[in-house]
């Protein structure tokens, strides 16, 4: 755990984006939680990567805009026998598609099947793949998405998996 001296230095980590040296001050991955919303349904629709999306007004430093590879966790494992996924994370305001107002979701990797609205969940931010950028169109954003979720796969392929 940082010293009171050193919350200031791992909040400024976090705003960097720099998840893994502050994840190595506070001796766990940083943790951001909300409530699963709706979003824009492009993910799922357009897409082709459904992500949950969290309400993380109130849950904690959101790192600076970028994609991340961490845990998508479910933070009541009443609500299901399966706690926690291995995620791709995106942070920002979506540049491709103009837009504005700043969401963090996260793509459970290879999972489709999951109906997570309404649920308090959790992402661990273990690695930064990328900062956030502006793609031309739509097919150049779902190459680097695939890309993305490759380089997600392979960072936390041998991470062992959080306690919820």
């Amino acid at each position: 755990m940082p010293q009171e001296g050193q919350s200031a230095g791992v909040r400024e980590l976090i705003a960097q984006g720099r998840v893994e040296e502050a994840a190595a001050a506070l001796g766990r991955p940083h943790r951001v939680e909300g409530v699963v919303v709706h979003g824009a349904a492009r993910g799922r629709e357009l897409l082709g990567f459904p992500t949950a999306n969290l309400d993380a007004a109130e849950g904690g430093e959101v790192p600076d805009d970028g994609v991340y590879a961490g845990w998508l966790l479910r933070t009541d494992p009443d609500q299901g026998a399966e706690a926690r996924w291995p995620a791709a994370i995106s942070v920002g305001t979506n540049p491709t598609f103009e837009g504005t107002e700043r969401t963090v979701e996260a793509y459970a990797l290879d999972r489709d099947d999951l109906d997570l609205y309404g649920e308090k969940m959790a992402v661990d931010f273990v690695h930064r793949i990328r900062g956030q950028r502006r793609f031309a169109d739509v097919d150049e954003l779902i190459e680097a998405m695939n890309a993305d979720v490759e380089r997600a796969r392979v960072l936390m392929r041998d991470e062992a998996a959080p306690q919820v």
